[in-house]
């Protein structure tokens, strides 16, 4: 057998192998990723569902409870009002995509409330009629519920325990439909087969109009365009021939030419660009948010707050009697107590979580998320502590003939407990902050907020 015959071949027989290995490849990973995602999903719609109010919960399991127990489905006056504020829970949960069926579970694993598709469209017809509406309820009897606490075990059923501080009040389950992860993988294999079948008939046709003289020339010239393709712009190609391997390798040389100088000048302009984001961002002194940007990461902060009902505390913070360190030891000394009392907010805060902000002249906005009333005092007087424990250093200060000095600030907290806008947010802590003031300074006021 010629050398023509078997380069053809064994290109054609590589070229299956590889294709098909990427091919198995490219579909395990999308059902991995796939699988990875319906399972984050899941968790997180679950999580989502097991927030649910846990006093109208604690009643509507009593009262499924009570059901069991004596066989009565009698509804008290009462349950009807604490279903309705939390079946929104279940019909946003059986809204997401490939959700089978959403339910609650009491104390001891038996059900309380389930819906699906089905009981979805009735609850819709019903609610089109107020009269029925009030007196319609997903709670049934147990043996009529199609649903067993976290089975089957498949992977596709979440459940997440009702909590009421300690004490487990019961479960929320979810159920994803699990023909999502089989429908995906069909799919990408008919997507691949013509990309297979396409790189065959391809691969044999080029076998076949190139010969030995060839072979070596266009294997250097793939082994470079692997290597640019991963990267490696300085990749060039020898050209030594005129004839239209020559002008396929002059034209790659020119193509990694621009390509290098392309990601040259990007990544110029990716830099300029952050420093730019910087300068509009971050206040030069301190290094914080400036206040238009705290502004709008408050704001962001306060609708996700807001929308999954999850607490979001607020610090106003003043240094006490700035404008005489600047009047006695003069600005350059202020700037130095600025950088230091930020450089002390931000090691007593949450990294990553926490975030501060250049509020005014002296002025310094926090923002705790997931931080309820209690804790945002206690981490309210470690700032202030973190303040005023350590004299500040004006020993690299000209002009200031003293070599530290001691500063305190006062402090103004409020946490979210309703829907509120943030000027509202920002008002009541700055009362409270007032409130520090004309209390002495140096202290820590929480200011609830008015419903």
């Amino acid at each position: 057998m010629s050398l023509k015959i078997k380069v053809p071949l064994v290109v054609t027989l590589l070229v299956v192998l590889s294709a098909a290995a990427v091919g198995y490849f490219l579909i395990s990973h999308e059902q991995n990723t796939l699988q990875e995602e319906l399972s984050r999903r899941g968790q997180l719609l679950v999580q989502q569902l097991a927030g649910i109010d846990p006093a109208s919960f604690n009643a509507i399991a009593t009262e499924a409870e009570r059901i069991r127990l004596t066989d009565s489905l009698e509804l008290s006056s009462s349950y009807f009002e604490n279903e309705r504020v939390i079946r929104t829970f279940l019909t946003e949960a059986l809204g997401s995509p490939h959700v089978l069926h959403a339910a609650f579970f009491d104390w001891d694993g038996f059900p309380v409330l389930y819906l699906d598709a089905a009981r979805l469209t009735e609850l819709e017809e019903v609610s089109e009629d107020d009269s029925a509406g009030e007196s319609f309820s997903l709670l049934q009897h147990p043996d009529s519920i199609p649903s067993v606490l976290a089975e089957p075990d498949d992977g596709f059923t979440y459940v997440a325990p009702i909590l009421a501080r300690s004490d487990t009040l019961g479960f929320a389950q979810i159920r994803i439909d699990p023909g999502v992860l089989e429908r995906a993988i069909s799919d990408a294999l008919m997507n691949v087969l013509p990309i297979l079948a396409g790189i065959l008939g391809a691969s044999i046709l080029l076998s076949l109009l190139f010969s030995m003289l060839f072979t070596v020339p266009v294997s250097k010239l793939k082994s470079h365009a692997l290597a640019l393709s991963k990267g490696e712009l300085a990749a060039r190609v020898k050209v030594r021939s005129r004839d239209e391997l020559g002008v396929l390798g002059r034209v790659f040389n020119k193509m990694a030419h621009n390509l290098q100088r392309t990601y040259d000048e990007l990544s110029e302009k990716l830099i300029e660009v952050r420093r730019l984001f910087k300068m509009a961002t971050e206040d030069g002194l301190t290094g914080l948010y400036v206040k238009q940007y705290f502004l709008e990461l408050l704001s962001g902060e306060l609708r996700r707050s807001i929308r999954y009902d999850r607490p979001l505390s607020f610090f106003m913070c003043d240094i006490d009697h700035f404008k005489r360190v600047n009047d006695t030891y003069g600005h350059q000394a202020g700037d130095a107590v600025l950088r230091s009392v930020a450089r002390r907010l931000s090691a007593a805060t949450r990294e990553g979580i926490d975030v501060i902000g250049r509020y005014g002249g002296e002025e310094f906005a926090v923002m705790l998320p997931e931080m309820d009333a209690g804790t945002a005092w206690q981490v309210a007087e470690r700032l202030r502590n973190a303040v005023s424990a350590e004299p500040i250093s004006l020993a690299e200060v000209e002009g200031v003939n003293v070599s530290e000095i001691t500063v305190t600030i006062s402090i103004g907290t409020t946490t979210i407990r309703e829907e509120t806008s943030v000027e509202r947010l920002i008002a009541v802590a700055d009362r409270a902050l007032y409130m520090s003031k004309e209390n002495g300074r140096n202290r820590s006021t929480v200011l609830a907020m008015e419903r």
